[in-house]
């Protein structure tokens, strides 16, 4: 199980949480989960996640295949989205 947890920096107006808290997954195969961002200011804004996983030994075995956290995100102002992270975990996790 993954479990996905989410902070904001307190300079920026947004709320951001995962749309699933946790998400069952077997090691070596693909998963898809989504975070939900809404910007609650009046400017469109652009921010850039950034992630870690815990605890460390796990983040070895964690891999984004594709992620929001890839690149900046602009949102206009009210506008909400669901981001995706696509990843695995690498079978040798269990070894």
């Amino acid at each position: 199980t993954v479990r996905f947890d989410a902070t904001v920096g307190d300079v920026l107006p947004w709320s951001f949480v995962p749309t699933q808290l946790d998400v069952k997954v077997v090691p070596g195969e693909t998963a898809l989960s989504f975070f939900t961002v809404t910007n609650h200011s009046d400017k469109p804004l652009t921010g850039v996640a950034t992630y870690n996983v815990y605890p460390p030994k796990a983040g070895l075995y964690f891999n984004k295949i594709q992620c929001f956290c890839f690149e900046e995100q602009r949102l206009l102002p009210g506008e909400t989205v669901d981001m995706p992270v696509f990843f695995f975990v690498d079978p040798a996790i269990v070894d």
